[in-house]
């Protein structure tokens, strides 16, 4: 029996974002390049001042390179990187393994999206963030619920919309950019050295300085799949639950963003997703 979900309809147009992850990823040699020299002086001043022997080509081109190698895996092969990449989110967000009665609340909501497509498939990790807030995100593999939402009624239409993100590249290309980022240090001990100079440098250097000039384009890009996601929850019959979630957890704490087309915003406004989750042709299991 076939799930009949519209794939290409879930899937959109996806080049733009990959046409701009490779600009992106372009860019980034850049600043690897600048890695690669920060990091051959400074080995090469250590080694001066203590004698050691070290592998100087070798240390500076993993440094400059690694973070665009893992980022490339996670876009081309993401069961290489993923799996890692996604328990490291749960880890460094505080997340947690869920406990009975939530496991029984997902599977509960996942059922009923089954009815839709019997051929659906749970994602591979997914966990819980200690939140009360009714809420849901997808990074490489995994998905992350808040435990206000498997307390919700809307839990099936907001893990739909994510299920949307993790059935496509948008939850790959999200860790891919995460992963080109190198954060500068920042504890006392270097604090002293961050003149205006050395941020520059360092902003340059770690990745963020290319990041900073595409973030515009990146966003809108995001604010085009959050539609994308909208949809493919409406296909497994979450278009009016997903429609009250947004009314109820989201519409009531909008604000006016200035020049949306060019904002940092990574969503569109709340109005026009309902609006267009009304208008979607409802399938058979919708609840009205």
């Amino acid at each position: 029996m076939g799930s009949g979900i519209d794939t290409a309809r879930l899937w959109g147009s996806q080049s733009p974002g990959l046409v701009l992850y490779a600009l992106t990823l372009a860019g980034q040699l850049a600043g690897a390049a600048a890695r690669a020299i920060i990091t051959t002086v400074l080995l090469w001043i250590v080694g001066l001042l203590t004698g050691w022997s070290i592998p100087v080509n070798l240390v500076a081109t993993v440094v400059a390179f690694a973070p665009l190698v893992l980022s490339l895996l996670s876009v081309t092969c993401p069961p290489l990187i993923a799996p890692i990449d996604g328990r490291w989110w749960e880890i460094s967000s505080g997340g947690r393994a869920p406990e009975q009665d939530e496991r029984e609340a997902f599977q509960e909501a996942f059922a009923e999206l089954q009815e839709a497509d019997p051929e659906l498939r749970p994602p591979r990790h997914w966990f819980v963030a200690e939140d009360p807030d009714r809420n849901a995100s997808a990074y490489a593999s995994s998905l992350r619920v808040t435990r206000g939402l498997l307390e919700s009624p809307h839990a099936a239409a907001v893990i739909a919309h994510e299920l949307g993100h993790l059935r496509t590249s948008d939850a790959h290309l999200t860790s891919a950019l995460n992963l080109l980022l190198l954060k500068p240090m920042d504890t006392p001990a270097v604090r002293p050295l961050w003149s205006l100079a050395f941020r520059g440098l360092a902003w340059f250097a770690s990745g963020q300085a290319v990041l900073t000039l595409t973030a515009n384009a990146w966003e809108a890009y995001w604010r085009s799949r959050e539609f994308a996601a909208d949809d493919y929850a409406a296909q497994l019959g979450q278009a009016h639950a997903l429609a009250q979630s947004l009314t109820l957890d989201s519409l009531p704490f909008e604000r006016p963003i200035r020049a949306m087309r060019f904002s940092r915003a990574t969503h569109p406004y709340t109005k026009p997703r309902i609006a267009r989750l009304h208008e979607h042709p409802t399938r058979q299991g919708d609840q009205q």
